[in-house]
């Protein structure tokens, strides 16, 4: 029976503990097509259940929850064991994760914002009462389900695909038949810039009355954060080729894709009746691998905004007559958060100058690497500087290497932090630096404006074209190590000056870059795409 999981319940049953749930007695209540829960039913670790087509007579005195299922699903062995203790942990609705296909690639991640669409839930006594009494048909599943969605008061969500639909994913198992719906599209699912400022789009859409549904690949770390935000995510593997997935988008309101590695779905979306947003935060660099899937025209119902003028140049770069609207992306008030203060244990005399992002050409390290052998010894001994990333180039990679070889005392690499680790990073940094040689708007420089920290940055980054020089930033021009070095020479005997610009950083935060500024702007870019 193992073998017949997918991977992602292979690797999700490795991890489940074992629970003693058995003083629960759950009815499976099924009165339609059930050969392939039945069979899924042999091997469950839960042993007290009985599986019944009718409801009435098989709600016996000892019944504590009732699992309803209206459409014939495999169950994982460990599925009534995880609603049973669902149920003695107080929630008296319960509903889990799936995954869809004949191969069981395609996976559903449930949110709590998402519970009136599904078609398999655990229904604790009480609240089945409740159901059957307000339902016209007291043995009809669907209803039941619909108002136990409804009525219930302590909803659970089990983080676990448990149940295994051989059917393909259509819109109704994410979505509602009555809401609004906004569907994300995201090539990636990762920590990196993009998907993580996509997260910020979910409870704007919220508000605005939608529901939300993300697609994209498998979890690379940003998925969690979406679901925390309110949104449902279906994940496929190589979803840029997928596009009986880009289906799903038809059946949909409102359609947000992110970055320009979306293109050939907007170019099959592009004509059809459901509004689409394309933001695009990409660099000139990709561009060359993309750019033959751009379409040459897009139809009335596709409108392009971009997270500053970095971002509309590069698209503008191959595509010179696209119209393109300004949506810089919002990020959350990290200072007012109350998360762990820890101490990273670098040195508190000495003013810390940090650079956070993967390791490519694009993003210079090895500028800021120049710049730091630069500086005269004895200024360089009067600072420190850390370098946060993973080595996806291994010319960037050797630069920091060696840096930090022959300065051990002072430069410093971490391949990755958490992020309340980022946070404190942020808070305890002096200033920030971005070498990008082609960046359209580095997060990390943003996440330091929030904490009132000014940066320094390349004139190739999205983030010179709203600094305002000396007051909440400084920019170097021409990629010149030379001219790096002369800026963090003045910033490394000036660190009293760098500290009196945090009121103008986090004004600076506040006007492009905050929450209630994104959300003004994307609001406003709805409506006019949607009205």
């Amino acid at each position: 029976m193992y073998s017949s999981y997918s991977s992602l319940q292979q690797s999700q049953l490795a991890a489940q503990g074992y629970y003693d749930t058995q003083s629960t007695y759950l009815l499976v209540y099924a009165p339609g097509r059930n050969t392939a829960l039945r069979a899924t039913l042999a091997d469950q670790l839960h042993r007290k259940f009985r599986l019944a087509d009718t409801l009435g007579s098989a709600l016996t005195e000892g019944v504590d929850g009732v699992l309803l299922v209206s459409e014939d699903v495999e169950c994982m062995s460990t599925a009534l064991m995880c609603f049973a203790k669902a149920l003695q942990d107080g929630a008296d609705y319960a509903v889990c994760n799936a995954v869809f296909g004949f191969g069981g690639a395609t996976a559903l991640y449930q949110s709590r914002a998402h519970l009136a669409q599904n078609r398999c839930a655990l229904v604790s006594r009480p609240l089945l009462e409740r159901c059957r009494a307000a339902a016209k048909d007291p043995e009809n599943v669907t209803e039941l389900l619909a108002l136990a969605a409804q009525f219930c008061a302590h909803p659970a969500r089990i983080p676990q695909a448990l149940l295994h639909y051989e059917r393909d994913i259509c819109a109704e198992d994410a979505f509602s038949a009555t809401g609004k719906r906004a569907f994300l599209m995201s090539h990636v699912l990762d920590m990196t810039g993009a998907p993580i400022v996509l997260v910020s789009a979910v409870p704007v859409l919220r508000s605005m009355g939608y529901e939300v549904v993300v697609l994209g690949p498998s979890d690379g770390g940003a998925l969690q954060l979406f679901v925390d935000a309110g949104a449902a995510v279906i994940t496929r593997p190589g979803i840029r080729a997928t596009p009986n997935l880009w289906g799903l988008a038809l059946c949909t309101d409102l359609v947000l894709v992110n970055t320009v590695v979306m293109a050939r779905t907007v170019r099959a979306l592009s004509g059809t009746a459901v509004p689409v947003l394309w933001w695009l935060h990409d660099a000139f660099a990709g561009y060359p691998h993309i750019a033959h899937q751009i379409p040459t025209k897009l139809a009335e119902n596709v409108r392009l905004y971009s997270v500053g003028h970095h971002a509309a140049n590069a698209m503008h770069a191959v595509r010179p007559d696209f119209q393109i609207g300004q949506l810089i992306y919002g990020l959350p008030d990290y200072a007012a958060e109350d998360f762990p203060r820890c101490d990273l244990g670098y040195p508190a005399d000495k003013p810390l100058f940090a650079t956070v992002g993967s390791f490519e050409r694009r993003k210079g390290h090895d500028i800021f690497c120049a710049a730091i052998r630069l500086l005269p010894e004895e200024v360089r001994n009067k600072a420190t500087f850390l370098f946060v990333g993973m080595a996806a180039d291994k010319e960037m990679m050797d630069a920091v290497r060696s840096l930090t070889t022959d300065c051990p005392e002072n430069v410093f690499y971490c391949k990755r932090l958490s992020r309340d680790e980022i946070k404190n990073l942020m808070e305890q940094c002096t200033c920030l630096v971005c070498a990008s040689r082609d960046d359209p708007m580095p997060t990390f420089v943003t996440e330091g404006l929030i904490f009132g920290k000014p940066s320094i940055v390349s004139e190739h980054t999205g983030t010179a074209g709203v600094i305002t020089e000396g007051v909440d930033g400084f920019t170097y021009p021409d990629d010149d190590p030379q001219k790096l070095a002369a800026l963090l020479e003045w910033a490394i005997f000036h660190p009293e000056k760098l500290a009196a610009m945090k009121a103008a950083c986090r004004k600076l935060y506040e006007t492009h870059y905050s929450k209630q500024s994104f959300e003004q702007t994307l609001t406003a870019a709805v409506k006019e795409l949607t009205e």
